[in-house]
């Protein structure tokens, strides 16, 4: 059994953050089935979704910056998933469009489209993502799954990787400050060096951390069974948003698949 203590620290004076737990969840839904079913020239309902996420910030307690800042971490990960659409040609009828040519070295231009559209897809799927997990108290999200009887399974993969994260970030912030403190008279080559056979350790760690965690989770008798003390409140005003929502993200939807 887990069981989490009631969060007090709540930010009671952020609007977005009062709001019911089901309320953001089912937003955030909307917003991330839309950015992933609209078509890539639906350039009006990309610059909607971006425009709604923006309003967000604006009412929760976290600063653009903060968002900017953890997209940045994760942006480059994207970048190297996606840099090699642009030398492929992925147009379905075969004709060849050709952006940009050095000797044998092709960029097409239906490759920069699908490298911008996955992009900009991924950025909106993190963003809002990232939003509603800083927002939202974890013991929140939780008992909205419960609430909405999504299997145990899939409870205990979020509480897993919730602290999953925060041991890989404990496990960087060592091997970062042992590489400071030898690295310091070491060229730029002999660092990058050292990173490389750094990661394939780092990764190492991570599996062996996360091997003792689960271990630990179930050496305290744990079962799948997640209980809180989190009490959900719908509101007048959760009704108003969904409601929002949902024609808002239906409008979106239909007007550029039907």
């Amino acid at each position: 059994m887990v069981n989490f203590p009631r969060h007090d620290h709540e930010h009671t004076d952020c609007i977005f953050c009062a709001l019911d737990p089901r309320t953001k969840l089912i937003s955030f839904l909307l917003a991330i089935i839309s950015t992933i079913l609209v078509p890539y020239h639906s350039y009006i309902a990309f610059i909607v979704i971006f425009l709604w996420l923006s309003s967000i910030v604006l009412f929760s307690h976290k600063s653009f910056w903060f968002y900017i800042k953890n997209l940045m971490k994760i942006y480059p990960m994207i970048f190297f998933m996606t840099f090699l659409l642009p030398f492929t040609q992925s147009n379905s009828l075969g004709v060849e469009k050709i952006l940009f040519k050095i000797d044998s070295i092709h960029i097409y231009l239906d490759g920069v489209f699908a490298f911008i559209d996955l992009n900009i897809r991924s950025i909106l799927i993190f963003t809002s993502s990232l939003i509603l997990i800083s927002e939202t108290p974890i013991v929140a999200i939780l008992k909205t799954l419960t609430f909405m009887h999504v299997p145990k399974w899939i409870e205990a993969t979020v509480i897993y990787m919730q602290r999953f994260i925060h041991i890989i970030g404990l496990e960087f912030n060592r091997m970062h400050l042992a590489f400071a403190a030898r690295s310091f008279n070491m060229s730029f080559f002999d660092k990058t060096k050292a990173i490389a056979k750094m990661s394939s350790i780092y990764f190492i760690r991570l599996i062996d951390r996360s091997e003792r965690l689960h271990l630990a989770m179930i050496s305290r008798g744990f079962n799948g069974e997640i209980y809180t003390r989190y009490e959900l409140n719908w509101r007048f005003i959760d009704t108003v948003i969904v409601v929002f929502n949902i024609i808002l993200f239906s409008i979106l939807n239909l007007g550029w698949i039907i």
